[in-house]
């Protein structure tokens, strides 16, 4: 039984190390080096070598999947990511990883994952492919979308939990972090952004929906914000084209009301810090997303004072 003494990371951990998924030796140090991590026994360097050596010789004798380390480390996420400082050691921690020598063949060539010649550490291989899938999980938020029987506060505290480690990790990542993490992590925020701010709240169901992805918007502005009008700035991810028409958000869909060029674009970060002041002044919203909206709002009005942005 569980100490009512042990911190939110020693209950993460001895759970974990009972998981089915988790007996293998690798992964059960992992989860230790992890635990360690939290509680800054160690720093993110050391961690990540620590945890890169544990895998070393699977990756050199080709069983290569880090499929469980990194479902460990999403895990962990969700279970301990209301302290920030915890999301920031794990991010930091996996930006170390991307910076280890890479690992090379007998030949001295550094050994890629095939399928998608993504290298060892540099690329870290599937991270953001597994974050997507455990951390994230939009199989779960689209079954909250359409109302099927999920807890919609756990919903709200895992998706919350994912995107603040995502701001904190796009932060680690910029500029010149793995290239399929720095594309996939824009992305995310783009997405929660587009989801919380881009659709209507007339109805009972769309502020409703509004109030579960509200929160992770307003906290890639709060953490993140500076970049991503920088990305808005420089049209990154944009092919230039007008989003068409979209119907998004479970059964009883709702268009989008931004109809402007796909990407980052200035016309869209003006498009988001409007619809978070219309947010910030519903009246049928709840209390502490309202506060959410007011905090990116004014942060995103600070963002544009202090780099000159009319």
């Amino acid at each position: 039984m569980t100490s009512p003494h042990h911190s939110t990371s020693e209950t993460w951990a001895n759970t974990a190390l009972l998981n089915p998924w988790w007996q293998r030796p690798e992964e059960q140090a992992a989860i230790k080096t992890i635990r360690d991590l939290l509680e800054a026994r160690i720093n993110p360097q050391i961690a990540a070598t620590t945890l890169a050596s544990s895998y070393q010789s699977r990756v050199k004798s080709g069983d290569a999947e880090l499929w469980y380390l990194w479902t460990a480390i999403c895990d962990s996420i969700e279970h301990v990511g209301h302290r920030m400082e915890y999301l920031a050691r794990l991010a930091q921690m996996v930006r170390c990883i991307s910076r280890l020598p890479d690992v090379l063949d007998a030949n001295g060539h550094p050994i890629e994952r095939k399928t998608k010649a993504q290298v060892y550490w540099r690329d870290v291989p599937r991270f953001a492919y597994c974050f997507s899938e455990m951390a994230i999980d939009y199989v779960f938020l689209e079954d909250l979308d359409r109302g099927l029987g999920v807890n919609r506060d756990s919903a709200i505290q895992k998706l919350l939990h994912g995107n603040v480690f995502g701001a904190m990790y796009l932060l680690e990542l910029d500029p010149d972090g793995p290239r399929y993490d720095y594309w996939y992590f824009r992305k995310l925020a783009r997405d929660q952004l587009m989801h919380a701010l881009e659709l209507a709240t007339d109805t009972h169901y769309q502020i409703r929906r509004a109030e579960v992805y509200v929160p992770p918007a307003a906290m890639w502005i709060l953490l993140a914000g500076r970049n991503i009008y920088r990305y808005c700035k420089a049209d990154m991810d944009s092919t230039g084209e007008q989003l068409g028409q979209q119907r998004i958000g479970g059964e009883q869909r709702s268009e989008l009301t931004f109809l402007g060029r796909d990407g980052f674009n200035l016309e869209r970060w003006m498009f988001w810090r409007t619809r978070f002041e219309q947010i910030s002044r519903l009246e049928r919203i709840d209390r502490d997303v309202m506060e959410y909206a007011i905090r990116a709002a004014k942060e995103m009005s600070e963002v544009e004072q202090d780099l000159k942005v009319g």
